[in-house]
């Protein structure tokens, strides 16, 4: 077997192993058909070159999405140690309900705190620890704000509760029963975290 043939045959077979069409950079089966093995070979060849530049800007991306969310993650890390009384609020999301499947189910309470500015996750799992699922909650930029969201493709401007206030009205305390539709409710208890000296 002529070297040209092995390469052929190694490349097809890596070709095909990826799940990718059986023809390389789009070629239709009548235009394959009319090419000589060379020119396929060229073809494969040049689709493993497309594909190999595909893959390393895919790698980028992602090296520097992991980037931005450790400088994230830095960023909220240094404004948690050097809060001022007002930039961090602490929340209790209790009673809380929420919809496994086609069932509402009684869930364990969540208590957290947040950064202005700071977005996570949020797990959310039944009394019994059988089911489990995700939330979103953020603490906006401006102090006024808790949003706690689905955190699925499904969600859109009704996946969301906001939950508004004054520094004020932080200060002294917000309380609100929330709901968002077939996915969870209960009641939502937030005020600002005491920082130093700070008292209620």
């Amino acid at each position: 077997m002529k070297l040209a043939t092995k390469t052929l045959c190694l490349v097809l077979g890596a070709w095909m192993l990826t799940g990718c069409s059986l023809h390389p950079l789009g070629i239709d089966d009548d235009e394959w058909a009319s090419m000589s093995q060379t020119e396929q070979l060229q073809a494969y060849e040049k689709q493993a070159e497309l594909d190999k530049v595909r893959a390393e800007a895919q790698a980028r991306e992602r090296q520097a999405q992991a980037e931005a969310e450790a400088r994230k993650y830095e960023a909220m890390a240094a404004m948690r140690r050097n809060a001022q009384y007002g930039d961090i609020v602490q929340c209790v999301l209790d009673p809380l309900d929420v919809r496994f499947g086609g069932d509402w189910k009684a869930s364990k309470p969540q208590v957290f705190d947040l950064v202005r500015g700071e977005e996570r996750d949020l797990r959310l799992q039944d009394l019994k620890e059988r089911y489990s699922t995700t939330a979103q909650v953020r603490f906006a930029e401006s102090g006024l704000e808790v949003a706690l969201c689905r955190d699925d493709y499904y969600a859109s401007s009704q996946g969301c509760t906001r939950l508004l206030g004054t520094s004020r009205d932080f200060h002294r305390g917000v309380r609100q029963t929330v709901s968002i539709d077939r996915f969870m409710q209960g009641t939502l208890r937030c005020d600002l975290k005491p920082i130093g000296r700070q008292r209620y």
